[in-house]
């Protein structure tokens, strides 16, 4: 898991859209000197959090590990009630 290196998540926003029963959730994250912007939506059925890069092209200097690992904590983090976490 992006072994030795400083992460800082950020969960900007989290709320719940009763119109549709679902979270949504938005942020960044500032991994090796620079910030990488996420969404991420939650359907209430089952599925969990489904999290992506807000457009892809930003993150495509990052390792498919490394971007695996760091939506693992993203997912891990929606789940608490925190808005900025450092790994």
């Amino acid at each position: 898991m992006c072994e030795g290196m400083h992460i800082v998540l950020n969960i900007d926003e989290k709320y719940h859209r009763d119109q549709f029963d679902d979270w949504l959730a938005g942020g960044d994250v500032y991994y090796k000197g620079r910030r990488y912007y996420w969404c991420a939506q939650n359907s209430n059925y089952g599925f969990g959090w489904e999290i992506k890069p807000v457009t892809e092209e930003d993150w495509s200097d990052i390792a498919g590990d490394e971007i695996s690992d760091i939506i693992d904590l993203i997912k891990n983090c929606l789940y608490q009630h925190g808005t900025e976490y450092v790994f």
